[in-house]
This record gives structure tokens, C-alpha cells and sequence, in this order.
């Protein structure tokens, strides 16, 4: 999901004239962060145990970075996403609840019956002792990149739309001169 935003914000930049010279002069000293939660992330996905733990603290630094940055343009969205998306998982077991209603409407048969079967470590279904349910993946997304259905989060539209915003605003805005 948030390749796209990405991709649509590089498009959108650049269809208003930005340069990605431009994107390359940010001062964003807390990329690092961001790029290591993601790092900690796959490195749960890769098996390394305890999963939740790895999981939690790779979206905990993805967080941590973006509001670290918030002074940038579009990251104060980012950062209020990746918040959502890591409080949502901390109160449900370091899972992200995902609506069976929402992905059978969708006609994700797959996804269901994996998530029936418990076969994502980082992914529980939205029940009734879910905390905060609506912060979970229970609203329709569509990949123009992929060209299917997903279920995502609120948070994960607010970060990708985070990205996508701060992405063309610094596209276009070249750097001052001192």
C-alpha cells in the first residue's frame, strides 16, 4: 500500500515541475530511524523470534522517526498513521486486527482462510474483544500498482498519504541558498 502513495507522490511532484535533485537536498536526519523500523520489521517477517517484539519495535521506530521529523512537510500525517497502526497493534497482542466482514465484501477468500488459520504472525481477525477495532484494517484499499483489493487502516492511509503529501511538497520546493 504505501509503494503506492510513494508512487503517486513522484508522480504528482513531478508533474508540478519537481526534481529529484530537490528531494535529494531535504535535511531529514531522522531517515534513519524510519528506514531501520522498516529494517527490524522484515527482520520479524524473516522468522526472527520473538516475532511480536521485532514487530512492535520495527512500527514503534517507523513512528518515532516520522514524529521525529515532523517538522517536514506532510510528516506530521506520517507520523499520526504510523502512531495509530503501532497502538493498535501494542493493545491487540502486537497484531492488526482485520475485518472478515470487510475482506469477504472485498472477495479476499484467500486472505480470510489464512487469517482463519492463524498463518499471519502479525495479522489477528477483528473479534469482539478487539480493542480499538476501528483503528484496525477494516476499510477498502485498492493498488493501482497491484490492481486488487487490500484491507488497510485508517493509519495506514494517513501515513501513505503522509508520505505521498511530503514527497511532492519536496519535489518541487528547491533548497535555499546561504
Amino acid at each position: 500500500m504505501l509503494v503506492d502513495f510513494i508512487v503517486i507522490g513522484l508522480v504528482w511532484g513531478f508533474l508540478r515541475g519537481g526534481k529529484l535533485r530537490n528531494l535529494s537536498q531535504v535535511n531529514f536526519p531522522f531517515l534513519w530511524v524510519i528506514i531501520l523500523g522498516f529494517g527490524v520489521e522484515f527482520l520479524a517477517l524473516g522468522g526472527l523470534q520473538p516475532f511480536v517484539v521485532f514487530n512492535l519495535a520495527g512500527r514503534g521506530l517507523v513512528f518515532l522517526g516520522a514524529l521525529l521529523s515532523a517538522r517536514l512537510y506532510g510528516m506530521k500525517l506520517a507520523s499520526l498513521g504510523a502512531f495509530l497502526n503501532f497502538l493498535v497493534m501494542a493493545l491487540n497482542g502486537g497484531k492488526m486486527p482485520v475485518s472478515l466482514k470487510i475482506a469477504s465484501w472485498l472477495g479476499l477468500q484467500d486472505l480470510i482462510e489464512l487469517l482463519e488459520n492463524n498463518y499471519y504472525p502479525d495479522y489477528v481477525v477483528l473479534s469482539s474483544s478487539t480493542l480499538l477495532p476501528f483503528l484496525g484494517d477494516v476499510l477498502p484499499y485498492f493498488s493501482l500498482l497491484l490492481r486488487r483489493f487490500f484491507v488497510a487502516s485508517v493509519g495506514d492511509y494517513l501515513l501513505g498519504v503522509g508520505v505521498m503529501i511530503f514527497l511532492a511538497y519536496h519535489l518541487r520546493k528547491e533548497t535555499e541558498k546561504i
